[in-house]
């Protein structure tokens, strides 16, 4: 069949990420793939998947935008065209009656406005509560799929000068509010471990003073960007997530894909996946520090609590799951 992306996002974050790799999974598996986005990120698609270039810095609700996106649509020929968050959404319904492919939109995080998703003839969510968010017949999750991580061996302990004797965790991120790494601070302040902040951001700095101000039995190293993630988070003891809010953490999928064991605020995806011991209330510090301070004494029992929703993340959180899962709704939309 003939798919088309549509991807009305600026950057180079979690949307964009799941875009290329769905893209490259459907050619893949035998299907034609085109984009409409940004020509930043066509840049980043190999040469196989067409590209169809727009501005994406213009408004929703700029006709100039909507024409450009028709304009594309009918050049692609699509059977298929599927709207990946709520921008490209809005832009696809203000053109649904001027092509005649079927339409798909996916919900990556919660947002005020998602009546647009009602008027697709199939809606997809990231989560089961981004779905339950939607509220709509016609929607359905799939939990967003990573490639099996590549991990190469590293001595953390040597190489951030941590105490070998310590229990070390790490939590993965931009460095923003709503990643919660100022709770996840005050929540370990004290405790005898080793934790590695791995991510940049705009809360760096403040991140970095706080520090400073925090007790020397806690050793915290604030690493920035790293592209070897995988092998850092590999080489841990367990993973912490902090947020105050996701729509799909793929942090969870990579840390469960390597067998680590997670503690997390109540967001999803992993509040839908772990046991609920493994899940403290957003923002309450005392909380998540009770429960951190109990599993890093016991990582066996840690580990032990994590098989059920490890093998929950073989089955539907690796690429070739999301792709299966994703051509199964298109292929019902065209069957007659």
């Amino acid at each position: 069949m003939n798919i088309c992306q549509l991807l009305l996002s600026t950057g180079g974050g979690g949307l964009e990420k799941h875009v290329r790799e769905l893209s490259i999974s459907l050619h893949k598996a035998g299907h034609s793939v085109s984009v409409i986005a940004d020509p930043q990120f066509l840049e980043t698609l190999p040469a196989h998947i067409q590209g169809f270039p727009v501005n994406t810095e213009q408004s929703r609700r700029n006709p100039l935008l909507w024409f450009s996106v028709l304009y594309y649509l009918h050049k692609s020929n699509a059977d298929i065209v599927h709207a990946q968050a709520n921008k490209a959404t809005a832009v696809l319904n203000k053109c649904r009656y001027f092509h005649r492919a079927k339409t798909v939109g996916t919900l990556h995080n919660i947002k005020s406005r998602v009546k647009d998703f009602a008027k697709l003839d199939q809606a997809i969510a990231v989560s089961h509560s981004l779905r339950s968010h939607l509220n709509i017949a016609n929607a359905t999750t799939i939990y967003n799929g990573i490639s099996t991580p590549k991990v190469a061996p590293i001595d953390i302990h040597q190489e951030f000068g941590l105490n070998p004797e310590l229990p070390t965790f790490c939590a993965v991120g931009r460095l923003v509010k709503a990643k919660g790494f100022d709770l996840l601070l005050d929540a370990a302040d004290g405790l005898a471990l080793n934790l590695l902040i791995i991510g940049e951001g705009e809360e760096r700095q403040w991140l970095h003073s706080r520090i400073q101000q925090m007790s020397t039995q806690t050793h915290y190293r604030l690493v920035g960007y790293r592209p070897d993630v995988s092998s850092l988070m590999h080489a841990c003891d367990g993973v912490l997530i902090s947020s105050r809010r996701e729509g799909f953490s793929y942090v969870v999928s990579e840390a469960l894909l390597l067998g680590k064991p997670i503690l997390s605020t109540n967001v999803p995806v992993a509040n839908e996946v772990l046991d609920k011991a493994l899940i403290t209330p957003i923002a309450d510090t005392q909380a998540f520090r009770q429960q951190l301070a109990t599993l890093s004494k016991d990582i066996v029992g840690w580990q032990g609590m994590m098989q059920k929703a490890m093998l929950l993340a073989q089955q539907s959180m690796t690429l070739e799951a999301m792709t299966d899962n994703t051509l199964s709704v298109y292929q019902g939309l065209l069957e007659p």
